[in-house]
């Protein structure tokens, strides 16, 4: 059977070969016959997965490409002529088939495979726990064209099945899908989130569990997996419905199941829930989901006399409030709901009339802030809004819950906790968390409906906020300030360049000194493994030295992996110069032995004076961080920052004794530099020490009369 052509990068070739990506590049300049390139660019090649492969053969340098990074290759290579949702559902439809039909043949043409897709689309239609008709509704409007590379897709995908399991080969391919966040065409829920939800919605006895804007099934799955009978989905996007529905249907049939296994009754259709809901209303025990944000087109105009609108009709700007009302509207009265939400909602102006009705009504029970970078790709800190559907006999909850896990790492313990202490709680019992977690009189939120989890959680008192602290503080500046003055520099007599040549001293620039071997000039190279700026480095972990660092006069403030390359990499020596290549005010700074043996980041020039007899360090040093030093440097400006080039800089050759001399000038200032910036945060300190104090002792947080901050400090 004649195929398609799998097209692959430079990085993926990496990747099979288990080399670094240099390697290839080093392959292709080096070797005559490596392959050509196929497609892509000039920046970034595409190359014929099979020329690659032989070519691989014929070195020596791997062995038979795995059937399961062949398959996703050719998965690849399809998304580039559909979108990626669709070459995911023909295959998975096929996955599922012959998951369910292990022994059968993959055939070797067109024809065969389109009977195969026959028999394969009535398998989807029937699976175990799928609702009657709706999977056959779901996949008859697939129109599979089956071109060059849907067969080799196809093909693919049933040689890994056929090696490592249909199942196996399935939950592979969709986890790279999911994994790849924006690039997979929507906003995935990463499944931990998706759990925590489902937890604070609970496990209904009976009933439905509906997710409206359902994506890939992640909440159902959850939910199913939770011990939920039976999940409902909507979707808008076609082939993210057979996708979901395919997770399920794989669950059913003995793949994915973490808890007792039991078969999942599920129903997952597609269309607009907004405009054209699938499921009657006020009929689902529960409701979860990750509703799309921001959306203009939601269908303001078409559904203004909607009767979701209890709680009034939302603004154009307001979509997530629309969902918001169409899953209360969609769920039986007293049914729990918990939906993820940009943190927006919660306080902008023209969403404030539906806030109030929905505080006023017992509506929304609590709002739940994540941390940033948590949930679902996104930068922002997400927060979780849990609704009640209100009852005709339930009381008015006096408060709102507000909790602010943004400074948790993972939030799901704490949350689950607070969650179950509050439900716990008779009411007015709940106890508060300074900072944490507090239920909100619902008198206070009437006004401006603001729901904000941070702006109604006060901070806890600062530990430390005493007289002894204080005095402490106090001391320490008046010490700092006292060293301060003891390191006023005097103002050196540096000439100007002019005096230099009117003197017949020549100036040559950093360029010219590295050529000749009296500097070496450095860019290191981007260091493989992440980085991290809490605690002290672990073991077998370097210090990292960034360009924050060096304009704060700091040691290194980060720690990682250690650069394996040690010509690419090299660590800094007392000495050492270290220049930011990007700021806004050019300082360079001479290496102390603190610094000694941390890593500059990319970010720093690493400069050092192999000849200190033609060149004196400090003399350098200063001269770069002069103005006159810092416009030679300048290569690009902004209003903002400067790019900075060292190699432009010519620098004054002066004598190597008075080079010492003005290098001990420099090296003064430096000195108070240093002594001023720790003056100033001292000062800091103790100011906004001072101020908690006093504000503590306003709210009366200190009963002690022995620790009572007197105002007079």
């Amino acid at each position: 059977m004649t195929t398609g052509r799998v097209e692959v990068t430079a990085a993926d070739i990496a990747r099979i070969a288990e080399v670094k990506p240099t390697a290839v590049s080093n392959w292709r300049k080096r070797h005559d016959d490596f392959p050509r390139p196929v497609g892509g660019t000039d920046r970034s090649p595409r190359f014929d997965l099979g020329e690659v492969e032989a070519w691989l053969k014929q070195q020596g340098k791997a062995r038979r490409i795995p059937v399961a990074e062949r398959l996703w290759q050719t998965f690849e290579s399809v998304r580039g002529s559909s979108a990626a949702e669709d070459a995911l559902a023909l295959a998975g439809v096929l996955l599922l088939h012959l998951h369910v039909h292990p022994g059968e043949p993959i055939p070797q043409d067109k024809a065969g495979f389109g009977r195969l897709m026959e028999r394969a689309e009535h398998t989807f239609a029937h699976a175990p726990g799928g609702a009657v008709g709706s999977l056959g509704q779901l996949v008859t409007p697939l129109q599979y064209d089956l071109g060059t590379r849907q067969l080799s897709l196809l093909a693919a995908a049933g040689e890994a099945a056929a090696a490592e399991g249909a199942e196996e080969t399935f939950g592979q391919l969709c986890e790279r899908f999911l994994a790849q966040g924006p690039r997979s065409g929507f906003a995935s829920t990463p499944r931990e989130l998706a759990d925590l939800l489902v937890a604070l919605v609970g496990t209904p006895a009976t009933g439905a569990v509906l997710d409206a804007s359902c994506g890939s099934g992640t909440f159902l799955l959850s939910a199913a997996e939770a011990g939920s009978h039976r999940v409902q989905g909507q979707e808008l996007n076609h082939s993210l419905a057979v996708l979901a529905a395919l997770r399920l249907a794989f669950r059913n049939a003995g793949a994915g199941g973490t808890g007792d296994g039991a078969p999942v009754s599920f129903d997952i259709q597609t269309g607009d829930f907004l405009r054209r809901p699938a499921f009657p209303r006020g009929r689902a025990s529960a409701a979860v989901g990750h509703p799309p944000f921001a959306d203009r087109g939601w269908g303001y105009e078409d559904l203004t006399a909607d009767p979701s609108w209890e709680y009034g009709i939302p603004p154009r700007g307001e979509s997530e409030l629309a969902w918001v009302q169409h899953a209360l509207a969609h769920t039986a009265p007293g049914a729990p709901v918990a939906l993820l939400l940009p943190p927006a909602v919660a306080a902008r102006p023209s969403g404030r009339r539906i806030r109030v009705e929905l505080l006023r009504r017992g509506a929304l029970r609590a709002v739940i802030s994540l941390p940033s970078g948590y949930a679902a790709h996104y930068a922002l800190a997400l927060q979780i809004w849990v609704l009640r559907h209100p009852c005709a006999d339930d009381p008015v909850p006096e408060g709102l819950l507000v909790v602010d896990a943004s400074a948790e790492a993972d939030p799901r313990e704490l949350v689950a906790k607070i969650w179950s202490e509050y439900a716990a709680a008779s009411s007015g019992d709940f106890t508060p968390r300074p900072g944490v977690a507090r239920v909100v009189p619902l008198i206070d939120l009437l006004d401006d409906a603001d729901v904000t989890p941070r702006r109604h959680l006060p901070q806890p008192s600062a530990p430390g906020v005493s007289l002894e602290a204080l005095t402490a503080t106090r001391s320490a500046f008046e010490d700092a300030l006292k060293a301060l003055r003891s390191r006023l520099p005097s103002v050196p007599e540096l000439p100007d360049l002019t005096e230099i040549e009117q003197a017949g001293i020549r100036t040559v620039s950093l360029g010219e000194l590295a050529k000749s071997g009296a500097v070496v000039l450095r860019r290191p190279a981007p260091a493989e493994g992440s980085r991290t700026s809490e605690g002290s480095p672990g073991p077998g972990e370097a210090r990292f030295l960034t360009a924050r660092d060096i304009v704060e006069g700091r040691p290194a403030s980060e720690s990682g992996p250690a650069p394996e390359d040690p010509l690419q990499h090299q660590p800094v020596r007392t000495g050492d110069i270290l220049l930011p290549v990007v700021t806004r005010t050019i300082v360079a700074r001479v290496a102390t032995d603190e610094d000694a043996g941390a890593y500059p980041v990319p970010t720093l020039h690493h400069i050092r004076v192999t000849d200190t007899e033609l060149l004196d360090p400090w003399f350098l040093a200063g001269y770069l961080s002069s103005s006159e030093g810092g416009h030679q440097a300048a290569s690009a400006t902004s209003s903002l920052h400067t790019r900075v080039d060292p190699r432009r800089v010519r620098v004054p050759l002066l004598p190597i004794e008075r080079q010492r001399a003005y290098g001990e000038a420099f090296r003064t200032i430096a000195e108070f530099t240093r002594a001023l910036r720790a003056a100033h945060d001292l000062g800091q300190d103790l100011a906004r020490n001072s101020t908690d104090a006093v504000a503590a002792a306003l709210r009366g947080a200190d009963a002690d009369a022995d620790a009572a901050v007197p105002l007079s400090l």
